[in-house]
């Protein structure tokens, strides 16, 4: 069975999506049996996880989803990074993997991949004792920026495609610290999730084929590969020339479907090339179940990783197609209707109250300009009787001088 994590923190309501395209793409190629780990936090919605659940089930796949809240002395030490607004907190997340994700390996991809090719290919590359697999990024030079945190610029990996080897590095010594270290020491970095791992991890990975981890451009061969639509230009774009191709993705998920269920695949699951045993007791559930992962950090004078005692994770087998059953669909968009109605309405309320607040605030701003202008005008009198007064006093002064002088001389004309 191929094990398949994404990170999701969904705050537009979009991203959850775009994970779902990148699903499509990979059940549309991909033969084997496939359980999706989906780690989240408060953002990812009930509906969103129930649409997630619905696409899988229809494909014959295993969905797990992870509530996960970061540990305190990470969460700690990532505010202090400067980009960490850009890339959320959520970043931090395939850092945690060894302690969320209880398997052996796991292929990791970012929300803003398509996979042309079967996946299988990927998770069928051995990579012995070594950390993980990832290919060379290619981005532009930037020597100065490694250099100056001690990474290789000839080893430096992309972290949007990385097969882990979970086990191996739950075999690293004070792995946890390392991050934790690393964050500490270079607070400026641009890309906080992809250079810790570079730091940690490069020492001893596996560089694979470029063809897992393509960075898209304009003209691009797209027969069997990975794409990464690395950048601000993504493939979702109106304007991206891949646009199309990611529409044809998405009328597959739910959010295509228009209410209804997309067709059956063509060919049913098979087992993988290489089968991993994670502990699974034989229990059946009715829908998969959804874990709080509470992560622990390690004592600080220690800085080791910590293994908490994490609950196995059952493994339901592959459920039944859902039935064609009219009143769930039914069901289904009264309670898509309701949900835009609640949102327009939230919308016409969100304008009402910034209409409201502008004409307070233009009322407020012509107050205080007016009140300014009182005050200078007050201020200028004011200024003009002191003027007036000092000019009286000097004059008056002046006037008293010049008796006293004429006094004087009279006296000396007598005397005289």
């Amino acid at each position: 069975m191929v094990e398949l994590v994404l990170t999701i923190n969904d705050k537009d309501g979009s991203y959850t999506e775009h994970a779902a395209v990148v699903l499509a793409s990979i059940f549309s190629k991909t033969e084997q049996t496939i359980r999706v780990h989906i780690v989240h936090d408060d953002s990812l919605s009930e509906e969103s996880k129930l649409k997630l659940t619905q696409m899988v089930d229809v494909f014959h796949h295993n969905i797990l989803f992870y509530h996960v809240t970061i540990p305190g002395d990470m969460q700690e030490v990532a505010a202090g990074v400067h980009k960490i607004d850009y890339w959320t907190m959520a970043s931090m997340y395939r850092l945690l993997l060894p302690i969320i994700i209880q398997t052996e390996r796991v292929i990791y991809l970012d929300c803003d991949i398509l996979v042309n090719m079967d996946i299988n290919e990927l998770w069928s590359v051995d990579l012995g004792d070594r950390y993980l697999g990832a290919v060379l990024d290619q981005g532009e030079n930037l020597l100065e920026y490694f250099t100056s945190m001690g990474l290789s610029a000839e080893l430096y990996f992309n972290s949007g495609v990385i097969l882990f080897h979970l086990d191996n590095i739950r075999k690293k010594e004070n792995w946890y610290g390392e991050m934790l270290n690393f964050l500490r020491n270079f607070p400026k970095m641009t890309m906080p999730d992809q250079d810790v791992l570079n730091a940690v991890y490069s020492c001893n990975y596996l560089q694979l084929d470029q063809c897992f981890n393509t960075f898209a451009k304009n003209e691009l061969d797209l027969e069997h590969k990975i794409i990464h639509f690395a950048g601000d230009s993504k493939w979702w774009d109106a304007d991206s020339p891949h646009a199309e191709l990611y529409n044809n993705f998405r009328a597959m998920t739910p959010w295509g479907w228009g209410g209804g269920y997309a067709p059956e695949p063509v060919f049913e699951p098979v087992q993988a090339n290489i089968p991993v045993n994670p502990p699974a007791p034989e229990v059946q559930f009715p829908e998969p179940p959804v874990h709080e992962v509470q992560l622990l950090a390690p004592p600080v004078q220690e800085i080791q990783p910590p293994a908490p005692p994490i609950q196995e994770i059952p493994v339901a087998e592959a459920p039944a197609p859902p039935p064609d059953c009219i009143p769930v669909k039914r069901r289904y968009r009264r309670k898509l209707r309701r949900t835009l109605r609640l949102r327009r309405r939230l919308r016409r309320k969100k304008i009402i109250r910034a209409r409201y607040r502008s004409i307070k605030r233009a009322r407020l701003i012509k107050y205080r300009y007016v009140r300014r202008s009182i005050l200078k005008l007050r201020r200028k009198k004011l200024r003009t009787v002191r003027r007036r007064k000092h000019v009286i006093k000097h004059l008056s002064l002046r006037k008293s001088r010049t008796s006293l002088k004429r006094k004087h001389k009279r006296k000396l004309y007598k005397a005289g």
